[in-house]
């Protein structure tokens, strides 16, 4: 699933085809791809944890665990559009609102995407 979302990315970009949001410039049936793998992913993820054998759970894994849910909240909000086209949409959010949200998944999606989860990668590896 994430192959494909990246195939589709890398043609419909130099298309054109974006929202022209900063970091979540992919249109609508894109964002609704990645929201379903990135579920996928989390199915896999707490799915794994609940079934454990071990009783303990690894540090790392409360990094990756809060890493899923935060970056699925952020894109899930950033991503509330209003389809016009197949290939065109409007945010749901307007003026202020929208660059408030903008802002805020562009400066969280970063820092979540990157620091949690190499440190969850850090602390296993320690």
């Amino acid at each position: 699933g994430w192959q494909l979302v990246i195939l589709l990315a890398a043609i419909t970009l130099p298309l054109g085809y974006t929202t022209g949001k900063e970091y979540a410039e992919l249109e609508w049936p894109i964002d609704l791809l990645i929201a379903v793998v990135w579920v996928a992913y989390a199915v896999v993820f707490f799915g794994t944890v609940g079934t454990r054998k071990i009783r303990h759970i690894y540090v790392a894994n409360w990094f990756f665990g809060a890493f899923i849910i935060a970056v699925a909240l952020l894109h899930i909000v950033n991503s509330a559009e209003i389809p016009v086209s197949f290939w065109k949409s409007y945010s749901a959010y307007a003026g202020v609102q929208d660059a408030m949200v903008q802002w805020w998944y562009g400066h969280n999606a970063v820092g979540f995407f990157l620091t949690a989860g190499f440190l969850g990668i850090m602390y296993y590896y320690i």
